[in-house]
């Protein structure tokens, strides 16, 4: 491998100092020991129970009764701060919230409450809100730094387990996101402005009268002064943010626990990008009659996201000179260039000569093995892109360029999509994603042409059938239908649109959810779902139909100003059974409502004895009578902050879910089965006599239908395992 040394002009028109202050705990893996102690071996922590009372705990659930928006009985509260946690925060949760359900979980119980933390940006076992993680990190990082710092390897690490192979809860970036918002300040930040940069608006040209003023040549010399003046304004605006970031990295650096965060993301690149290197260094090896797949599946996508020199993150935080540091001094890569060699080198120059050779020997060549589309999109090189390797995300913002710049080559592409011969990426996107793209290529086809529009349909159809499937790879949903909540409340298909920002359109995603249940019901549950506002109504679907047509059809829905839950149970399905005389295991067992939960009134039923009775006491009491069991319901919460609960976190028959991903589906689809209860404990007794005799205790059913074992099912996987609190 051969080393250049950049030229001085560089380092001369470089005023950004890219150089890091002494970090001697870079070099040392016990560095969080050390910035951030643990207790003492000797300090035992006990917990105290906390005093019940039977009575005081009834007393304090009437304190959680409340009403809908529409006057339904509910509950404000679980009475569990897990169940409250895992089902509440979201990417809509402002600040406030956040900290209020984090540190009451945290008190019921640290270890599940970190779970519902990786859980919130866990891809493909989780919720994938990534930014309401990022969040809920910086309260942790916040308030339990060594636990924080010391799983942050657990986002990176592939754990998360399907027949495809084995991935990580998220990806390289979200290391330096999380650095970035803690070097800006902006965990707390809603709107994070590193995260959403601020652009300026769109301009449109127009003609002015102008008088034209003295001979050309003055004007000519008037706008280059005038352009002139600019860059000088931004050159010294550009240098001071510059110094103002530099200064901010250097004093961010004294705080113990800012830099254990610094050391750790620094370390957790600088070794994986060692590994990769000589994973390519065994490619390059290799004889030209071996196949380097075997070799190809072991590399990360590290060398993809690590801190490109002098771009975003590096800006902020100069993290790609403190990765090459550390990979400069375990002498794993190299031949490093003989300058470095110098004990005189000026701090700045030998950073900018490991920052070159980073760039030029390690990312350049990963990047290359790695077929990122990125650089080859850059540099025009378009006919080089192996689609294939395209990710979900990068396929769905880029197909206009794609056809754009190589459309023979993209549409053969897709031909061979659709005949099975080669693979789309899409199983990371969401559903309400693809519903809405389709809605809107639908609506303005004409805008961004005929061809493309097909074009893009087709894209989005192939990347629908690939997140279907990865789906499937868990099981399939027994004995289950959707309810789909298309009131008022929720939008209009009609005249949808996907929204700015973090904004989902509560229709979209419960149309799209419930089409993705649909697909992943065993027949005959597969054939629709129920639809109800005032009238509620079987939607039928014929899977077999492309997407956008089976989205068509739901616009002819019937929509209503009424969010009318029991009308689906007591004037559909309870009638039906009654009238037809349906066996009791002939009935819908599972019941999926994708709603904002603000649910219309009770009509009917006796008040309970503490005299609140809600929607799902009605119905149960409705069915009771008629001599049938409620079925199971999940009540899966879509709006953008929970106002009420149905029902407390103990009621059997019962689960709670939010969010907009269908990975969550996979705690219902039997995809594992909880290892860690018993339907009954042995134990070894003693007698007076000295005898002993094995005692069998029937344990409590923790495999019970109820919100808080089904959250403990999903936050319990064994992608979760290794998270550890240590403070």
């Amino acid at each position: 491998m051969a080393s250049t040394v950049p030229s001085q002009d560089r380092y001369a028109a470089s005023k950004r100092s890219v150089a890091l202050p002494a970090i001697p705990e870079l070099y040392n893996k016990d560095f969080l020991d050390v910035l951030i102690p643990g207790l003492p071996e000797d300090i035992v922590t006990v917990n105290v129970p906390t005093a019940r009372n039977p009575m005081m705990e009834a007393l304090k659930v009437t304190s959680y009764q409340t009403y809908t928006t529409n006057g339904a009985r509910a509950y404000s509260s679980t009475n569990s701060a897990t169940l409250d946690a895992f089902s509440t925060i979201s990417r809509y949760t402002l600040h406030s919230d956040m900290v209020h359900y984090l540190e009451a979980s945290w008190k019921e119980d640290p270890v599940l409450t970190l779970h519902i933390i990786w859980n919130l940006r866990s891809i493909h076992d989780g919720k994938g809100e990534k930014e309401a993680f990022y969040r809920a990190f910086g309260w942790l990082y916040d308030n339990h730094p060594r636990t924080a710092i010391f799983n942050l390897r657990f986002l990176v690490e592939p754990v998360c387990r399907s027949k495809k192979g084995v991935f990580p809860h998220g990806y390289w970036k979200d290391l330096l996101n999380i650095l970035a918002l803690a070097t800006v300040d902006e965990f707390k930040s809603y709107n994070s402005q590193f995260l959403h940069s601020p652009r300026a608006s769109f301009t449109y040209r127009c003609k002015k009268k102008t008088v034209k003023v003295g001979t050309p040549e003055s004007r000519i010399a008037a706008a280059q002064a005038f352009n002139d003046k600019v860059k000088t304004e931004a050159r010294a605006a550009r240098q001071s943010k510059q110094a103002e970031n530099h200064e901010r990295l250097v004093n961010k650096l004294l705080d113990p626990k800012y830099r254990a965060l610094y050391i750790a993301v620094s370390r957790l690149f600088a070794e994986q990008l060692v590994k990769d290197i000589k994973i390519l260094d065994a490619i390059d090896g290799l004889a030209t009659d071996v196949s380097p797949m075997k070799l190809l599946k072991q590399m990360s996508l590290a060398g993809k996201w690590a801190p490109t020199p002098d771009c975003s993150h590096d800006r902020v935080t100069n993290i790609a000179t403190a990765i090459v540091e550390l990979i400069y001094s375990s002498q794993a890569c190299g031949p490093f260039p003989a300058a470095l060699n110098s004990n005189d080198l000026p701090a700045q120059e030998r950073a900018h000569i490991l920052r070159s050779f980073y760039q030029r020997w390690i990312l350049t060549k990963l990047r290359s093995k790695l077929s990122c589309p990125e650089p080859l999109m850059s540099s025009n090189r378009w006919k080089e892109i192996k689609y294939s390797r395209v990710p979900s995300k990068c396929m769905q913002t880029n197909t206009p360029h794609f056809f754009k710049h190589d459309p023979a080559g993209f549409k053969a592409y897709l031909t061979s999509v659709k005949m099975n011969k080669r693979s789309i990426s899409g199983a990371t996107l969401m559903p309400h994603e693809l519903a809405g793209q389709i809605l809107t290529l639908h609506n303005g086809a004409k805008k961004v042409g005929e061809e493309l529009a097909s074009v893009q349909l087709g894209v989005v159809e192939s990347q629908w059938k690939t997140l279907v499937d990865r789906l499937r790879e868990s099981g399939a949903l027994e004995n289950s239908i959707a309810i789909c909540d298309v009131s008022g409340s929720m939008g209009n298909l009609q005249r949808i649109s996907q929204g700015k920002g973090k904004t989902v359109r509560p229709i979209l995603a419960a149309v799209s959810l419930s089409l993705v249940l649909v697909h992943l019901a065993k027949p005959p549950f597969n054939a629709g779902f129920i639809t109800f506002s005032e009238h509620p109504k079987f939607h039928t679907v014929d899977t077999t139909r492309p997407l956008a047509q089976q989205l068509h059809s739901m616009t002819y829905a019937d929509w209503g100003m009424n969010t009318n839950l029991q009308a689906v149970f007591l004037k559909l399905l309870l009638p039906l059974a009654v009238k037809n005389n349906i066996k009791q295991e002939d009935m819908i067992k599972r019941l999926f409502i994708f709603s904002d939960m603000q649910f219309d009134s009770c009509q009917r039923g006796v008040p309970d004895a503490d005299g609140w009775t809600t929607n799902y006491d009605c119905i149960e009491k409705a069915y009771a009578e008629a001599g049938y069991a409620v079925p199971q319901i999940v009540y899966w919460n879509l709006a953008g902050s929970r106002k009420t609960v149905e029902v407390l976190g103990d009621r059997k028959g019962v689960a709670m879910m939010n969010g907009f991903s269908p990975a969550m589906l996979k705690v219902f689809m039997g995809e594992e089965e909880d290892r860690r209860t018993e339907d009954a404990m042995e134990w070894e007794n003693i007698t007076e006599g000295g005898e002993s005799v094995t005692v069998v205790e029937k344990v409590e059913d923790e495999k019970a239908f109820n919100p808080v074992n089904v959250m403990k099912k999903a936050l319990l996987k064994r992608s979760f395992e290794g998270l550890t609190v240590l403070d």
